[in-house]
Order: C-alpha cells, then sequence, then structure tokens
C-alpha cells in the first residue's frame, strides 16, 4: 500500500539509491472518466475519457497522467523533470459570453519537481511552463498532503497553492482588444494564487483490482473572478477509475 502512496501522492523515490535491487516494481493500469467544470459564463462541464497508469522504476515515473525522470535523489526525497498536459481552453462555440473570441487552446507543459517523504506526511514543490507555445505562462505549486489507510480503503488527501503568472491568466481569462464588446469589455489578468484541496480514494475488491477516484476543489484568484467571462469563483474536478495492479 505505501508504494501506491508513494505514486499517488508524488513522492519522490530515491533513484540513485539501491536502483539494482531485487524489490519488484508495482505499477497500476487502468481506465476511466474525468471531469472539470468551467469558470466561464455559460460553459458546459469537460467529461474526458482518461487512461490512468502509475508506475515507478525508480528512474522515469507515471502519475496518471504525468510523466517524470529523477535527476537526484536522497533517501526519502528527490528532484525531477517533469510534464503533463494542461486541459483549459476554450472555443468561441463553447458559450454565448465566449462568441467571437479567439480560441484558447490546452496543451501540455514541462518543468521541474522536488519532494519528498516526512513524519507528517509529503511535500511537493513543482514549476511548470507552457512548452507548446500557447500562453507562454508558468506555474509554481506546492502541494502538502498526507496518507490514510482504513482496511482496504485508502484516502491520500492533500492541499495546494499555486501561483499563475500574467501570461498564463491573460490568456485564459483576458479579453483583447479586438474582442471587447459592449457587453464583454476588454480584460487584461494579471498573476494569481488559487488555493486547492483534493483527495484520492482508493478501494481494493481484490489483491490486484481496484476502485480509484479522485475529487478537487480550486478556489480561484481574484483576477481570475474579475474577468468578464468569468461567473464562477471555483472550479471543481475530478476522476472514477477502474485499475489492475501488477508487479514488474
Amino acid at each position: 500500500m505505501k508504494r501506491l502512496y508513494c505514486l499517488l501522492a508524488g513522492c519522490l523515490l530515491p533513484f540513485v539509491v539501491a536502483v539494482a535491487d531485487d524489490e519488484p516494481r508495482h505499477a497500476y493500469l487502468g481506465g476511466g472518466a474525468y471531469f472539470q467544470t468551467q469558470p466561464y459564463a455559460g460553459a458546459d462541464a469537460l467529461v474526458l475519457p482518461s487512461p490512468v497508469l502509475f508506475a515507478d522504476n525508480r528512474l522515469f515515473y507515471v502519475r496518471w497522467t504525468r510523466v517524470g525522470m529523477y535527476v537526484y535523489g536522497q533517501q526519502n526525497w528527490g528532484i525531477s523533470i517533469t510534464a503533463q498536459p494542461r486541459p483549459f481552453g476554450y472555443k468561441g462555440t463553447d458559450a454565448p459570453i465566449l462568441a467571437g473570441m479567439a480560441e484558447r487552446k490546452s496543451g501540455w507543459e514541462a518543468g521541474l519537481a522536488m519532494g519528498g517523504e516526512f513524519d507528517w506526511g509529503f511535500a511537493e514543490l513543482t514549476w511548470f511552463r507552457d512548452i507548446l507555445d500557447h500562453s507562454n505562462g508558468s506555474l509554481l505549486r506546492l502541494e502538502l498532503g498526507r496518507f490514510i489507510e482504513r482496511g482496504k480503503w485508502a484516502f491520500v488527501p492533500s492541499v495546494f497553492a499555486i501561483r499563475y503568472d500574467a501570461a498564463f491568466n491573460d490568456y485564459y481569462y483576458g479579453v483583447r482588444p479586438g474582442e471587447a464588446t459592449a457587453w464583454r469589455p476588454a480584460y487584461t489578468a494579471s498573476a494569481g494564487v488559487n488555493f486547492a484541496a483534493q483527495t484520492y480514494v482508493k478501494y481494493s475488491f481484490t489483491p490486484h483490482w481496484h476502485f480509484l477516484g479522485n475529487l478537487r476543489g480550486d478556489l480561484l484568484a481574484g483576477t481570475i473572478q474579475d474577468s468578464p467571462l468569468v461567473d464562477k469563483g471555483y472550479m471543481l474536478s475530478g476522476l472514477l477509475s477502474v485499475m489492475y495492479s501488477f508487479d514488474y
């Protein structure tokens, strides 16, 4: 169970310690449905099929849809380079408030992660930057959490503080002068900090078959809530999936 904790929580196993040991690696493979509400006025929530994979061979790792490679590690902490998709964005047809707006695209971001395990739980600091030349923005995220096990149930609750820079926020929530109308004024979003809380919930039907759920809520920064495109101060997202676990 501790192995799943490390994979879910993002604690960085020491890739330079005991890389050649004989301990079996543990992986989880499955699929499910991901949802994400949109803060834009009148926009429907996103519902997407999602592969679910958790694996770590102490050199490379996959955590749901995030991938990484360790570059340094000690007994209970490490540093990695990492990348993940960013399922934000919209088309002008997604809601009346967005009519006439240029498309804002989803994309991929990459950066660095540093994290580890402690007596009270785990911590991870990550920095990501857009790598597809969409927003050209970046974010800095601090996550703190812990692992709780109750029989066949396991929980990984955590809290976040996420600073999105001005380029990121203005791309997704700003209104360019050429997009302004009488009912949608031009708006330039600045940098801001979102606060979030989430939990993973795992239930083991058998030693190899598991249910995995995730629920997360984000409180949006004031600069996002002030956008004329936005009518909500929060976003909700989550995952429902089934996984098969195996050693390799």
